[in-house]
C-alpha cells in the first residue's frame, strides 16, 4: 500500500471516528434527555418488564396522586348534583382514602409492570363501596383493566414550560371505542424526562362511566320487558290455576292430572322460557349480581313447579313441603331482587350511597 493511500485512509478513519464521537456525544447529551427518549424507554421497559427502568421515567407518586384525584372527580361529575353539605362528606371520606388507595394501586401498576397483566381476581360487585375499595376495585371501576394500547399519535414539546405531551390511543373493550389519553412529560432538573400526569384521566373516567350507564339501560330495559311479559303471563296461570281448583278436588284423580299437566306445560315451562331469555340478554359487570339473582329465582321456581307436579303423583307431604320451601325462597329472592333492579336502574345514585357506606 503507498505512502499517500495510507494517509488518505488514516484521515478517512479519523473522520469516521469524529462522526461517531460526535453522534454518541449528541446521543448522550441530547436525544438521552428528550420526551422522546423517556418515552421509547417506558415502551422499551413494559416489553422487557423493567419495573425499574419504567419508575426511572414514570413518576408514580406525582402520577397516582393526580390521577386519583381525577378518578373520584371524573365518577362523580357523571352522578346527579350533590349538594355543598354531600360534596363536604365526600370529599373529606376520598381524601380519607387516598393514601391507602394510592399505595395499592402503585403496587398493582408495577405489578403489572412486571407480569404484563393486570391482576383479574376481582369477583363480582364486592358491594363494599368506594369507602371498602382495594386496586382491585379500582381497575375494574376505572376502566383501566379493559383498555388495551393502539399507538402513539404525536409527541409535541412546549420547550418554554419544560412539558411535552404524548397522545397516547388507546382501545377501551367494555365502550367498544377509542380514547386518546394527554400524557404529561415534565423536565427534570437534570434534564430528563419523566411521566407526571394524565391531563385527560378525569374526561376518560367519565368516557368509562357513560358507557356503562348506557349498557346498563340497555340491560335493564332488555329484562324488564322480558320479565314484565312473564309475569303477565303468570298471572293470567294463577287465574287458571284458581278455576281449575274451583271445577274440581284435589281428592280427585283428574283434577289433580290437570293440575299435573298445567304445572309442567304452563307454569314449568314459562319460567324455563324465562330463564332461557334472561340467559340471552348481555350483561355489564355492574349488573351480574343481580341477573345471577334473577337466574336463581328462575331455578326456583322451575324446582317448584317440578316438586307440585310431583306431588299430584306421589301425594307425600315430604314433597310439597320441599316444593313450597323453593317457592318460600323464590318470594324471599324476588324482594331483594327488585331493590337491586332500582339500584341499577338508578345506577347514578350508587356511587354517592356508597360512599356514605
Amino acid at each position: 500500500m503507498g505512502k499517500t493511500l495510507k494517509i488518505k485512509l488514516c484521515a478517512f478513519l479519523a473522520v469516521l471516528l469524529l462522526i461517531l464521537a460526535g453522534g454518541g456525544y449528541c446521543y448522550v447529551h441530547f436525544y438521552m434527555k428528550t420526551p422522546d427518549y423517556a418515552l421509547q424507554q417506558i415502551q422499551d421497559s413494559l416489553a422487557e418488564h423493567d419495573a425499574e427502568k419504567f419508575q426511572i421515567y414514570v413518576d408514580m407518586d406525582e402520577l397516582l396522586d393526580t390521577s386519583y384525584d381525577d378518578f373520584m372527580s371524573g365518577l362523580l361529575e357523571v352522578e346527579q348534583p350533590l349538594s355543598a353539605e354531600a360534596k363536604a362528606t365526600v370529599g373529606d371520606l376520598t381524601q380519607m382514602l387516598k393514601a391507602p388507595l394510592i399505595t395499592s394501586f402503585k403496587a398493582a401498576v408495577l405489578d403489572y409492570v412486571k407480569t404484563g397483566a393486570w391482576d383479574t381476581d376481582t369477583g363480582e360487585e364486592s358491594g363494599k363501596g368506594i369507602a371498602g375499595m382495594d386496586s382491585a376495585q379500582v381497575l375494574e371501576k376505572s376502566g383501566i383493566r379493559e383498555s388495551a394500547f393502539r399507538k402513539v399519535d404525536s409527541l409535541a414539546r412546549d420547550k418554554d414550560a419544560g412539558t411535552a405531551i404524548a397522545k397516547i390511543r388507546i382501545f377501551q373493550a367494555e365502550a367498544n371505542e377509542e380514547f386518546v389519553l394527554d400524557v404529561l412529560f415534565t423536565e427534570q432538573a437534570d434534564g430528563s424526562w419523566r411521566v407526571t400526569e394524565i391531563t385527560n384521566f378525569r374526561e376518560f373516567i367519565v368516557f368509562v362511566a357513560k358507557a356503562r350507564q348506557e349498557q346498563l339501560g340497555q340491560y335493564a330495559d332488555t329484562t324488564a320487558e322480558i320479565i314484565a311479559r312473564h309475569d303477565a303471563s303468570m298471572m293470567q296461570a294463577q287465574e287458571q290455576m284458581s278455576s281449575l281448583l274451583s271445577r274440581g278436588s284435589l281428592g280427585s284423580k283428574d283434577t289433580r292430572e290437570a293440575l299435573r299437566a298445567f304445572m309442567e306445560d304452563t307454569i314449568k315451562k314459562d319460567w324455563q322460557q324465562r330463564k332461557e331469555e334472561l340467559e340471552a340478554v348481555p350483561v355489564p359487570a355492574a349488573a351480574l349480581t343481580l341477573h345471577k339473582l334473577r337466574l336463581k329465582i328462575c331455578d326456583l321456581h322451575i324446582a317448584y313447579a317440578t316438586g307440585y307436579s310431583a306431588w299430584m303423583m306421589d301425594k307425600k307431604a315430604a314433597t310439597i313441603r320441599e316444593a313450597d320451601r323453593q317457592l318460600k325462597q323464590a318470594k324471599t329472592l324476588e324482594q331483594e331482587e327488585k331493590f337491586l333492579a332500582r339500584r341499577v336502574s338508578g345506577r347514578p345514585a350508587l356511587i354517592k350511597e356508597d360512599i356514605a357506606k
